[in-house]
C-alpha cells in the first residue's frame, strides 16, 4: 500500500494488520472481509484484491488509519470472533493516537461479527458501511441445505466456529438481526446467491426504519470497487463533525 506504513501484530495467535498513513487525520477504520478473507503477517485479502485494494488506498490517501484481523478464519459471527474484535480494538486505540469513535467497513460474515460486536460491547461506531452482508444466519444456513456438498463443509465450519458438534449447529442459527445504533450505508450485490437482499439487507432496513435510524440501501451488481469509493468516503465524512458523539 502506498503512502502508508503497515504494522503487524498478533492477539491469541491471530494475525492483525494496522495501516498508518503518512498524514493521519485522526480517524480509525476497521475493515473486515467475508468467508475466505485472510490476514497474513504482511498482507490481507483486501490488500491483494484488485478492486478492494483501491478502496483501502483511497482511505489511506484521505488520512484514515486502517486495521483488520484474521478472526479465526470463517468465524460466522461467533462469540470468540466478537471477543477478539473487542481485544484488537482496545489494543489499537491504546497504541495509536486515534479517535475512539471508529468507522467500520465490513463484507459478508464480517458484517455479522461487526454488528454483533457493536451491539454486545456498545462500541462507539461513527458509521457502518456494509457490503452484501450476512445478517440472518439462519436464512443463509437453510438456503445452503439445497447444496448438500457445500452444506456439509459449511456445517463443519460452523461447528468449529461455535465450538460445538455438527449436530448442535442448528441451535446457534438465529434469524435475529443485531441492533445498530450508528448510521448505515449498505451496498448489496443482487446477484449474490448466498446472502439474498430480502433475507439480509432488507431485514436490517426494516429494523432501522422502526427506530428512525439513518440507513441507506443501494442495490447493484459486482464489481463494486472502485465505483463506490467516492460515495463511501463522502458518507463517512458526514459523521466526523464532532470528535465525540457523531450523531
Amino acid at each position: 500500500m502506498q503512502n502508508a506504513i503497515t504494522r503487524s501484530f498478533q492477539l491469541d495467535r491471530e494475525n492483525c494488520l494496522l495501516h498508518i498513513p503518512e498524514q493521519p487525520n485522526g480517524y480509525l477504520i476497521l475493515y473486515l472481509g467475508d468467508a475466505g478473507h485472510y490476514v497474513e503477517e504482511d498482507r490481507s485479502f483486501w490488500e491483494e484484491h484488485r478492486g478492494r485494494s483501491t478502496l483501502l488506498q483511497a482511505l489511506v490517501d484521505q488520512g484514515y488509519t486502517l486495521y483488520t484481523s484474521e478472526l479465526y478464519g470463517n468465524h460466522w459471527g461467533s462469540d470468540a470472533a466478537i471477543d477478539l474484535l473487542n481485544r484488537v480494538y482496545h489494543h489499537v486505540v491504546r497504541q495509536e493516537i486515534v479517535n475512539p469513535y471508529i468507522h467500520v467497513v465490513a463484507e459478508g460474515m464480517g458484517a455479522l461479527a461487526a454488528l454483533r460486536w457493536h451491539e454486545q460491547q456498545e462500541i462507539p461506531v461513527r458509521s457502518f458501511v456494509l457490503v452484501t452482508p450476512c445478517l440472518n444466519i439462519k436464512a443463509m444456513y437453510d438456503e445452503e441445505r439445497k447444496n448438500q456438498l457445500y452444506f456439509k463443509r459449511l456445517t463443519k465450519e460452523m461447528a468449529k466456529a461455535y465450538s460445538c458438534t455438527e449436530l448442535e449447529v442448528d441451535q446457534f442459527m438465529t434469524e435475529r438481526i443485531p441492533e445498530v445504533q450508528a448510521p448505515v450505508l449498505l451496498f448489496h450485490d443482487m446477484a449474490n446467491p448466498h446472502y439474498t437482499v430480502h433475507e439480509h439487507s432488507r431485514r436490517l432496513e426494516e429494523k432501522q426504519e422502526e427506530v428512525s435510524a439513518p440507513f441507506e440501501l443501494k442495490l447493484a451488481i459486482q464489481p463494486f470497487f472502485p465505483r463506490i469509493n467516492h460515495t463511501l468516503i463522502k458518507f463517512m465524512k458526514q459523521y466526523e463533525k464532532s470528535i465525540s458523539n457523531p450523531y
